[in-house]
């Protein structure tokens, strides 16, 4: 079978990395994980997803791929995008030309394509005035790679993050801030110990946003958030 032919039947049926002795695609391994959850992949499952295929954290794959994929990044920023499509913001696709094709509501891949080229600015752009919101997507450490991957634009955290003592000082909120961040999203988990040191500390005012509401916020939101503000406006998040 030609390649191309062979990279287009991988890509409408990714079970075939379940008997195939090659690197799995990062969508294949969101398949897998949808596979072992037994449902659709949502904001509220997103992290289980996450442990299930991280190589040391989770119950494992059920089925899973033969082998796995060494592209942990594109891993996340798969996750991210399945959750956007599971609330009605599905990826747009691209033209014969590389350029997404777009669409509302959708989210734009800003590591495919054209794109490739803006993918220094973040990993998904969502569509919305007077700005466009751009999402940033890290595992589970931010240190400054979060923090300054908004280049001073609209920008979304959205993580796995295990650390919450990263996120808790007043003057990392105000960092976040003063380098353009409207909403971090983070496991439940770890977004309750912040919220929990934060007004334990008496800094309720710092964990703020531009649009005064909340800028630290659970995972499990993420998807209705986006969907509020997707073509619509970005003071809404």
């Amino acid at each position: 079978m030609p390649k191309a032919a062979f990279d287009r039947l991988l890509r409408v049926c990714p079970c075939l990395y379940n008997q195939i002795k090659i690197p799995a695609s990062a969508r294949a391994i969101v398949h897998f994980c949808e596979l072992t959850l037994g449902t659709p992949i949502t904001s509220a499952n997103v992290h289980d997803a996450f442990l299930i295929q991280h190589p040391h954290k989770g119950p494992g794959f059920n089925p899973g791929p033969v082998m796995p994929c060494g592209a942990g990044g594109a891993i996340m920023e798969s996750l991210c995008s399945e959750v956007l499509t599971s609330c009605g913001i599905p990826a747009m696709f691209t033209d014969a030309s590389g350029w997404p094709v777009w669409e509302m509501p959708g989210h734009v891949l800003m590591n495919s394509g054209k794109m490739a080229s803006l993918q220094a600015l973040g990993d998904i752009l969502i569509p919305c005035a007077p700005t466009n919101l751009v999402i940033s997507i890290k595992s589970e450490v931010a240190r400054e790679r979060l923090l300054y991957s908004a280049n001073s634009i609209e920008g979304v955290g959205f993580g796995f993050f295990k650390e919450p003592e990263e996120f808790w000082t007043s003057s990392r909120m105000s960092l976040y801030k003063r380098m353009g961040f409207s909403a971090i999203y983070m496991p439940d988990m770890t977004h309750a110990a912040v919220i929990n040191h934060v007004l334990a500390a008496g800094d309720a005012r710092h964990a703020v946003n531009i649009n005064g509401t909340d800028l630290y916020r659970p995972l499990s939101v993420f998807g209705d958030d986006m969907k509020r503000v997707v073509g619509r406006s970005s003071a809404l998040l």
